[in-house]
């Protein structure tokens, strides 16, 4: 059963029109009774933009927490001398004072009334830190935007007591289950609860969807660069039209924005800008089709002929800095027009135990050279540099 099929049932169930995390009138508040009154939970929300803000607010206010919103550290600093709060969102970027100066602010303001809480940064989708940085300065936990409901909503489930969380047992651990792989795909680019959408809430369909376009990716891509470098201008703009969709039905939004710039490129007759944008695009795809096989257990299942060269590696690892000299090598064999010399340094270089991103390049120049498409091999050869 998918999870709208249960937030269905409950419906039923109540006899409401909305319930659980869903929409619901203000005036059922008392009937649905998510959260008692007594000993609410309470949230303070620092963002300083203001439809932002008022989005999350609202997130939260579905779950039935009591919720209070400010637009800067100043003001946030006011409110945790004021009152007690269980849980502070804190956005990264806020003028004059940002999130991470606020957190400093509140751990060392003998005032405050929030000793206790949980503090979460709230992060713009790319950031230049790793997560380990703001564990060290002492947040709790991370929020990424655009922010999931799902996400935010399995945050406050697993901080409120259990005396204030609905009977719905199963409800609870399907909300536990979808924000845990929301938040792994996030690491990838993908947005898994706003695809669901698409799926209408069916997990089993956007799995299918999400392995076969990892399943495409090698065939795909190597069709793509046929069409690059033989200048077949409406075959690389109808694959990549394709590609889009397939991307924005899995959720890989910023992948499908990729796409969609290469499609306007082929329009425009502009493969040769197609063809210097291309390492970009590949480094992208290839990090959400390695997030999604990862995210489902298949990290070294990159294709068939992959398949076969890890079973023959020597089980020796390389340094970044020695695979880089070997692709170099292959590439000098290549300026000589020496093909077989090359494809024999290729064979040897795959006999180590490669990650799989490498291992997939390598089965991509292989290819490039079974079609004698030597341009696509140095192309791909000059990414690993």
């Amino acid at each position: 059963m998918s999870l709208l099929d249960k937030f269905d049932l409950i419906r039923k169930r109540e006899n409401i029109e909305l319930t659980g995390f869903e929409d619901r009138p203000i005036d059922l508040e008392k009937e649905l009774n998510l959260y008692t009154r007594d000993g609410q939970f309470y949230v303070l929300l620092v963002d300083a933009d203001n439809e932002e803000r008022v989005a999350i607010e609202r997130m939260i206010d579905q779950t039935g927490c009591y919720v209070t919103s400010v637009s800067s550290g100043i003001q946030c600093m006011m409110e945790i001398t004021k009152d007690m709060y269980n849980l502070i969102l804190l956005s990264r970027n806020m003028p004059r004072m940002d999130g991470i100066q606020t957190l400093r602010n509140i751990k060392s303001s003998a005032q405050s009334k929030c000793r206790d809480a949980k503090i979460y940064i709230i992060l713009d989708e790319k950031v230049d830190e790793p997560d380990i940085f703001f564990e060290n300065e002492g947040f709790d936990g991370i929020l990424r935007k655009p922010i999931d409901r799902t996400i935010l909503q399995n945050i406050i489930i697993n901080l409120v007591p259990p005396k204030m969380l609905p009977d719905d047992d199963d409800l609870i651990e399907d909300i536990r289950e979808v924000a845990e792989d929301a938040e792994t795909l996030k690491g990838c680019d993908v947005r898994l609860i706003e695809a669901l959408k698409f799926f209408k809430g069916d997990m089993n369909e956007y799995i299918a969807a999400a392995d076969k376009f990892c399943e495409d990716y090698d065939v795909y891509s190597a069709d793509l660069l046929d069409a690059l470098y033989t200048g077949k201008n409406n075959d690389y703009m109808n694959m990549m039209r394709s590609c889009r969709e397939a991307a924005r039905k899995i959720g890989a939004v910023y992948l499908a924005d990729c796409f969609d710039d290469h499609v306007n490129m082929a329009k425009a007759d502009t493969l040769d800008v197609a063809e210097s944008n291309w390492q970009a695009l590949v480094s992208e795809w290839e990090k959400v089709v390695a997030g999604i096989s990862a995210w489902r257990g298949k990290t070294n299942e990159v294709s068939n002929s992959t398949d076969v060269l890890i079973l023959q590696t020597n089980g020796i690892k390389l340094k970044p800095k020695d695979i880089k000299e070997r692709a170099e090598d292959i590439l000098s064999s290549l300026e000589k027009n020496n093909k077989e010399e090359a494809e024999k340094k290729l064979s040897k270089l795959a006999e180590y135990d490669l990650e799989a991103d490498i291992r997939r390049k390598i089965d991509q120049v292989r290819r490039a050279f079974e079609k004698n498409n030597i341009n696509i091999a140095v192309d791909i050869l000059k990414g690993m540099l």
